[in-house]
């Protein structure tokens, strides 16, 4: 039995020793597998992750790209000036930086207004005391010495010396000569800069300056370099649209330092610059930096950055100079008195021809408001009844005619026309005449009104405002409008933040008001929703975005042409409409109606007028019943068979006359001087 045992044992030992072996063998195995991942897989990865520990990168911006018309006109170009950026290298010391100032005082100046007090004193200590303690004994006291200097503590050693610091006196500074302050202003300078962020120092320089500085390049250290500084220019004049370029935001620097921006760099802020910052900013030149023992050494090596992209956008400088002309002389004529505005596009592609508007500021001078285009909303009146008739089809609540005469809703004033004497008419006349009645019935059919005739009048029995049939049909109104743009975002390649989308009114608190809705006098509109609105009907149904941006192009050496395309804007169609072409015609065709004889804006197709083909809507609010204020407006588009411009006209806060079509009239002039569409 023992022989057995032994045997047993003798023969478990080998099976022992190779499932050791094989144990050994698959870890060796994963050593290697595990190796060969780091070198072949994950060797360029920790390659790349070592060499950036032996150096250290930052960068200088470039010029941003250009800006153009439709034509080629420079709208946004860039003055560039020779100039020099101070980098601080990590851990650099008062006295370094002062050393640079003295060297460079000898070749720039920088004026010295930004200088402070607090820098004279920051000098005056840094250059009159050869060791901080002997300064130390003068400004503090003893007790203050102990408590803060003494400390290794970094803060309360900052402590210590800002307590000194705010001690130094007027008479202590009067000691700085002249020839210092240019030292110092320059210094002043160099102090603002972090590390590693590039800081212009001085610009304007000449290029004997910039020659002289490059020759002693090698006396800095790589701590100044040569470049080109650049800022926005507006040849034509500048338009808000354009947008501004400024310092990053403080809410926004981690987001841009997140994409490669310097915390210092300058970005687009409002409206095209920031839309389109990613196209405009320029390729920045690249400053990589040796390092050893932890620390930058020398000078870098610089990778030269380009320009930025440039942009063409949809406005014609020519027409948007007139459009500008038009409005501001149009105040203070034939009834407009304080601001007014124009939006000019293509109703098919939904290209932005040229927005303008002006308003009287408090001491009555006329100033540029074109920015209200997008950013400010009215009550548009009878102008939006286009969009109630198709709302209406919608839901089949447009009757085939009716005679126009005042509903009366117990309690209330009688809802009426604005025209009396308008008798029998169908959706084509009631556009072309104007009938809120007919209107009113559209949204009266939608909420329920029991509308009867009543000896002159309809009497008009209708639900309450909490009845849902009466909630649903104003949800479905103003659905419909927003359907054309109304009372919503337009799409508009500008920051969302920079639109107005209008107000709405909510839900009625009396049912009558209804009536109002469906005549644009309750939720209020932006002028270039109104020229969404009425492109959507002049070409058909479709809601297109409105646009700035025709196309991007790589930065030309050629000054007087683009570069090569990389981007062209395609039309984009926001939604379409759910009416039946023979619904759109009879839109239309009352639009076209309303600029003839015996229509609202009949001065737009009288005589020589009628060369242009107007097709419009005219529309009244009353914003004020008490001063008879009233908001004017007008939709429009031409020609009438085939659209190839839309024109929206806002005058608010009007006593009288036709300012509207006024402006409207003397923009299709100038629209057909540029374009000569009527000889097509």
């Amino acid at each position: 039995m023992n022989k057995d045992i032994k045997k047993k044992k003798r023969n478990s030992i080998p099976f022992r020793l190779n499932a050791l072996f094989l144990a050994v063998f698959l870890a060796f195995s994963v050593l290697v597998l595990r190796l060969g991942v780091v070198q072949v897989i994950d060797g360029e990865d920790y390659a790349k992750a070592a060499n950036a520990k032996k150096k250290q990168t930052t960068q200088l911006a470039s010029p941003r790209g250009i800006i153009t018309d439709s034509t080629g006109k420079v709208l946004v170009g860039n003055k560039a000036e020779l100039a020099i950026a101070f980098i601080r290298k990590p851990n650099m010391q008062s006295d370094q930086i002062l050393s640079i100032a003295k060297k460079l005082s000898k070749i720039i100046f920088v004026d010295e207004k930004r200088v402070t007090f607090r820098d004279k004193a920051d000098y005056y200590l840094l250059t009159r005391f050869k060791k901080l303690d002997t300064a130390y004994k003068k400004y503090l006291k003893p007790s203050e010495i102990k408590q803060y200097s003494d400390s290794t503590d970094p803060k309360k050693q900052a402590i210590a010396y800002n307590l000194m610091a705010k001690r130094v006196t007027v008479d202590d500074v009067k000691s700085i000569k002249p020839e210092e302050m240019k030292v110092l202003a320059i210094k002043h300078e160099l102090d603002q800069a972090q590390e590693l962020t590039p800081h212009i120092v001085a610009k304007g320089l000449t290029e004997k300056q910039m020659a002289t500085i490059g020759e002693h390049l090698d006396e800095f250290d790589g701590t100044i370099e040569t470049t080109v500084d650049s800022t926005r220019t507006y040849p034509n004049g500048y338009a808000f649209y354009l947008g501004q370029v400024k310092d990053i935001p403080e809410e926004k620097i981690d987001g841009f330092e997140a994409k490669g921006y310097n915390r210092n760099d300058k970005v687009g802020v409002s409206y095209l610059e920031s839309q389109y910052e990613s196209y405009l900013r320029g390729l920045p030149t690249t400053l990589t930096f040796p390092m050893k023992n932890n620390k930058l050494v020398g000078a870098p090596k610089r990778e030269e950055g380009s320009r930025g992209d440039d942009l063409q956008l949809t406005i014609n400088m020519d027409l948007q100079k007139k459009v500008n002309s038009i409005v501001r002389n149009q105040l203070g004529k034939d009834g407009a008195r304080n601001e007014a505005y124009a939006v000019v596009m293509n109703p098919k592609t939904g290209a932005i021809l040229a927005l303008g508007g002006a308003k009287r500021d408090g001491s009555g001078k006329i100033v540029d408001a074109s920015s209200g285009t997008v950013g400010s909303q009215f009550q548009m009146g009878s102008a939006v009844k286009g969009a109630t008739v198709l709302t209406g089809y919608q839901h089949n609540a447009v009757p085939s005619s009716i005679y126009d005469m005042p509903i009366k809703i117990k309690g209330t004033n009688p809802f009426r026309s604005w025209t009396t004497s308008i008798g029998t008419i169908d959706a084509e006349h009631a556009l072309m005449k104007s009938s809120n009645v007919f209107m009113g019935t559209i949204a009266g059919n939608m909420a329920g009104f029991r509308i009867t005739p009543a000896g002159g009048q309809y009497s008009a029995r209708v639900p309450a405002v909490t009845e849902p049939r009466f909630r649903k049909a104003v949800e479905d109104l103003r659905q419909g409008y927003s359907e054309f743009g109304l009372g919503t975002r337009t799409g508009i390649d500008i920051p969302q933040s920079q639109e107005a989308t209008g107000y709405s009114g909510g839900m009625p608190d009396n049912s009558g008001v209804i009536m109002y809705f469906s005549i644009g006098q309750f939720d209020t509109y932006t002028p270039l929703q109104l020229g969404q609105y009425v492109s959507t009907i002049a070409n058909g149904g479709y809601r297109v975005a409105p646009h700035f941006l025709q196309s991007v192009h790589e930065p030309s050496q050629d000054g007087s042409k683009l570069g090569n395309t990389i981007y062209s804007y395609k039309t984009k169609v926001l939604n379409t409409i759910p009416n039946t072409k023979d619904q759109f015609d009879t839109v239309q065709h009352g639009f076209y109606l309303v600029t003839q004889p015996g229509g609202t804006a009949s001065m737009l197709g009288l005589g020589s007028n009628a060369k242009y083909k107007i097709a419009a809507k005219t529309g009244t609010a009353q914003v004020n019943t008490n001063t008879g204020l009233e908001n004017l407006t007008l939709a429009s588009y031409a020609p009438y068979n085939n659209p190839e411009v839309a024109v929206a006209v806002v005058v608010p806060n009007v006593y009288s006359g036709h300012p509207n079509s006024a402006i409207a009239l003397k923009i299709y002039q100038a629209y057909d001087d540029i374009y000569h569409y009527t000889n097509k």
